[in-house]
């Protein structure tokens, strides 16, 4: 009994998922940079040259000019008058099909043609790959997957049918099969990027950070790296502990859009990473400066001035976010972290009452933090936690007097 044509998509996808396990790929994640499908002309008649054009060629040779010189309607109606002249006239309906699609975006119509065109050359892999296309456009995934397994299964060689196959398939967000589509895409054309950046980004979402790195190092190897590409494999870098390569990565991406928060934010977060804490704060100053009423970037920064022991800085901050919003648990915390850093100092020093006086003002602005629901739990469990210390900086003192004879 023959098979039916979702029976032998399935059966491919079933192999791919299958082959892609054995590999090790496994797991989702999100988003990246935007892909785009491709859809190539058709050949045509490489023979009619050799012999006399039909009414129908010369109608749609009359269309595909006026394609050229962007008079759509009208070429619209030639290619009608070749189908007209001529039913069987396939490229006329390729041509047609293609309008409706890009030009003025008729789907039905679009898909009306290409299907027509599939009925007349089933064994044509342009065919499939059109009515493919139409497919994953009106976002038709699972029948676009279709076509273009059909597509392939008549022609194996074909690099943009099993790289449009991998795009279809990451919308029926079956990665493991769209990552074997790609290693095909690849195969075929090793210099071509389109293929490695889909893999690139699939390795990423599903967190196979060292497969991940290879591939974007291949897109950088193909030249033109996009900055989100190069930031992209910095943060790769920065997940593996390598900070130097993601250091010289976000300084790269800086240099050419000094407007890229991402790559800063992360520039920062390997300063950080590495105890650079005045190289941090430089970065998220930058980014409050370009973003002052972003409260993670001034949450950041107060956090970088703590960890540098600048208290007034810290709490001037926070300050400064409250202005922006009155009642931002993120301002209320880290001007608490900033009393307690500051406290432990003053105890370190044996300054005690001075310490314990700190602790108690961060307690209070840890109940202020507490009006922000985001932070309610954080801020009890600190307020229990600061408390401790006052105990702690109490025993200290004590031991202190007992120390000196109890004067």
């Amino acid at each position: 009994m023959q098979r039916s044509r979702s029976d032998m998509v399935w059966a491919l996808a079933a192999v791919i998922v299958v082959f892609a396990i054995l590999t090790g790929c496994t797991g989702t994640m999100p988003e990246a940079e935007e892909q785009t499908m491709t859809i190539k002309g058709h050949e045509g008649d490489a023979a009619a040259s050799d012999r006399e054009i039909s009414p129908a060629e010369r109608a749609a040779n009359s269309a595909a000019e006026f394609v050229r010189v962007r008079e759509i309607g009208k070429a619209i109606e030639n290619y009608q008058k070749a189908i007209n002249l001529d039913p069987g006239y396939v490229d006329a309906y390729y041509g047609l099909g293609r309008l409706y699609l890009i030009e003025t975006q008729e789907f039905d119509k679009s898909l009306e043609m290409y299907q027509k065109g599939t009925e007349l050359a089933p064994d044509d892999p342009y065919s499939h790959t059109s009515l493919a296309y139409a497919h994953f456009v009106t976002g038709e995934y699972q029948e676009s997957v279709e076509e273009y397994v059909l597509a392939v299964q008549l022609d194996f060689d074909n690099e943009d049918a099993y790289l449009n196959l991998g795009y279809a398939y990451e919308k029926m967000e079956m990665d493991l099969a769209a990552i074997n589509a790609y290693r095909r895409a690849h195969e075929l054309a090793p210099t071509d990027s389109r293929a490695v950046q889909s893999l690139a980004q699939l390795y990423y979402r599903a967190e196979l950070y060292d497969q991940a790195i290879v591939a974007y190092e291949k897109v950088r190897g193909f030249g033109g790296a996009s900055t989100y590409s190069l930031s992209t494999l910095g943060f790769l870098y920065m997940k593996v502990g390598a900070m130097n390569e993601a250091e010289t990565l976000f300084l790269t991406v800086i240099e050419q859009n000094p407007a890229d928060v991402a790559a800063r934010a992360n520039l920062a977060s390997v300063y950080r990473a590495r105890g650079q804490t005045d190289k941090a704060v430089a970065q998220y100053e930058a980014l409050v400066e370009q973003y002052p009423d972003n409260a993670d970037y001034m949450g950041a920064l107060a956090d970088a001035y703590n960890d540098m022991g600048r208290y007034d800085s810290a709490i001037a901050t926070a300050r400064r976010l409250l202005e922006r919003s009155p009642n931002s648990g993120t301002a209320y915390i880290t001007w608490a972290k900033a009393l307690e850093k500051h406290a432990q100092s003053l105890q370190k020093s044996g300054q005690f009452d001075s310490a314990m006086a700190k602790y108690r003002e961060a307690i209070s602005k840890l109940e202020l933090a507490k009006r922000d629901s985001e932070w309610r739990s954080h801020a009890t469990k600190e307020i229990t936690r600061q408390e401790k210390l006052i105990e702690i900086a109490e025993q200290e003192k004590l031991r202190g007097i007992w120390d000196k004879g109890g004067e």
